[in-house]
């Protein structure tokens, strides 16, 4: 048997206890919301014209007075709390000190003073001068919860800003409030013992994604207009992609990652990112500049992008990765239509490439991940209850399908695969040199007028819970993580159910621009992000 046999049959035993787990806790879900009649919904659209205004837009009107920042500041954190019971995104909120801070820049801005005047032309320098901003719980934000979702680390609270949030503030943006992740960042759904599931805009009774669901939902909702997500195996572009947002992975080591929870590893602090995620595609470029900044000039985002040369490439349906989802006709028929607008647009040339590797992105992710020398990540998360889930994993798995662990099912299955990796013989190393090969490659085609379509997900926004039946769906985004490559999920209308369509668009190594610029591009086409209606079987509510 070699090497790829044993990790298949791994990973094989792993999909079939997860799809059990899953479906026990899911017919115990099911039990409940037949008993009280839960039902999803759909939120109304924001009435409040500032809500409906990119980021840039809110920034330009605040300096030339014809908006004040507190109008702005006060606009979003209304909806926040009208929309917010429905959803459960944001999960700690800063709203009195946000409003105070807004006043200021006001004060600033409006006064004729000399003793103001070097102030006032510094904040008047500032590209995201009083946009209010959220940003995931699992950042650090001073003053507010930062536990990761983890029951374990309920009080803790944050001492100093993150640096993304640090360089955010420096940009003249103001956070207002953290929101809801998956349980260690580790799903993609947002549901966690301390602040529970976060749900879907376009139908509450779908998740959110993760592990940055809150902030995909809140950002939908508009309740915000732009924020800062993580992303280690697609947690910007999943909860982007269901959520119907723009979300961008940047190319590794340019957005600081101090502040973060779980830390990093010096070698998983490559594949670990922050990611900006936006309603509005000409966001992106301002977010990812402020967050990065003064790494940001390696990216060179402020030069012209020229599409004339593009050259498309998708891969074909049989190089999916196995074990996940069949991908959705409607999605198919997306990339297929995205195809045709390049070309008929901007004379892009359209191939597919052969790239049979892809088949394997479940195994090459996780042999890349934890292969890193220095990766222990039970013991950073579990610290002393580690031995609870080593010891007694199926009586923790047991008292989670009851209700009463302290833990989701995922953090004790990655704790399990960490001590299976420290127990038995190395069998990774084969999908390390499979996936170093593939990143070679994929740099090597893309170069720097090359995009790669691929799909965000194969299914649209999912019942909650029912990720459990295809855990290894999220290989879909996570592949990119470890080939090093900028990513940007781009929304592309909604389907027949009125759920979101979405595409991933990948470029080269540093070259964020392109993906971002094809965004853009996309987005006049199709539409981007769009406002909801009622789904099949849901029903608009706001409260």
């Amino acid at each position: 048997m070699g090497p790829f046999d044993v990790l298949l049959s791994i990973f094989s035993m792993v999909f079939k206890m997860l799809n059990l787990v899953g479906i026990l806790r899911e017919i115990r879900l099911r039990i409940l919301e037949y008993i009280f009649g839960k039902r999803g919904v759909c939120i109304r659209p924001p009435t409040n014209y500032i809500l409906n205004l990119p980021a840039y837009v809110i920034a330009r009107k605040i300096k030339q007075r014809e908006l004040t920042c507190e109008e702005a500041s006060k606009a979003f954190i209304e909806r926040i709390y009208e929309v917010n019971p429905l959803l459960n995104a944001v999960v700690g909120d800063r709203f009195e000190e946000a409003i105070g801070e807004a006043r200021y820049i006001d004060e600033v801005l409006d006064s004729d003073g000399l003793e103001y005047k070097e102030e006032k032309a510094a904040l008047l320098s500032k590209p995201l001068l009083g946009v209010p901003v959220t940003v995931k719980e699992s950042l650090a934000c001073k003053g507010l919860s930062h536990s990761a979702g983890l029951l374990v680390r309920k009080d803790t609270i944050a001492s100093e800003d993150a640096k993304v949030i640090e360089n955010l503030r420096k940009a003249g943006a103001i956070p207002i409030a953290v929101t809801n992740c998956s349980e260690l960042c580790m799903w993609c759904e947002t549901d966690n013992h301390l602040y529970g599931r976060t749900n879907n805009p376009y139908d509450t009774s779908k998740m959110a994604g993760g592990s940055s669901g809150g902030e995909g939902s809140i950002i939908s909702a508009a309740g915000s207009v732009c924020g800062v997500g993580s992303d280690v195996g697609g947690s910007v572009r999943i909860p982007a992609f269901y959520n119907g947002i723009f979300g961008h992975k940047p190319s590794p080591s340019i957005v600081p990652n101090e502040g973060h929870f779980p830390e990093a590893s010096n070698g998983v602090n490559e594949y670990l990112v922050m990611g900006p995620m936006c309603r509005y595609a000409d966001d992106l470029v301002p977010m990812l500049k402020a967050i990065a900044g003064l790494k940001a000039f390696e990216l060179r985002l402020d030069e012209r992008v020229e599409l004339s040369s593009l050259k498309v490439y998708t891969i074909s349906e049989s190089y999916f990765p196995f074990l996940t989802s069949r991908v959705d006709p409607e999605l198919i028929e997306c990339q297929t239509n995205v195809c045709t607008f390049l070309k008929e647009r901007f004379g892009a040339t359209v191939q597919e490439a052969d790239l049979k590797s892809f088949q394997y992105s479940p195994l090459i992710w996780c042999a890349m991940i934890l292969a890193e020398e220095n990766y222990k990540l039970t013991e950073q998360i579990l610290r002393n209850e580690r031995d609870v889930i080593t010891l007694y994993p199926f009586f923790e798995i047991f008292k989670y399908i009851m209700g009463y662990s302290k833990y989701h099912y995922i953090t004790m299955t990655a704790a399990g695969i960490q001590h299976l990796k420290d127990s038995l013989p190395d069998f990774s190393s084969s999908f390390v040199q499979v996936g170093i090969k593939l990143r070679e490659e994929l740099q090597d085609f893309l170069g720097n007028d090359g995009i790669l379509l691929y799909p965000s997900s194969p299914n649209t926004a999912l019942l909650h819970q029912s990720s459990s039946l295809a855990p290894l769906n999220f290989s879909f985004t996570a592949i990119f993580n470890v080939m090093n490559l900028p990513v940007t999920q781009c929304p592309l209308g909604l389907n027949r159910k009125g759920l979101p369509l979405g595409i991933q668009i990948v470029a080269g190594r540093n070259n964020d621009k392109l993906s971002i610029a094809v965004a853009k591009q996309l987005e006049s086409e199709f539409g981007g992000w769009r406002e909801w209606f009622p789904g099949k079987g849901s029903r608009q509510k706001t409260t």
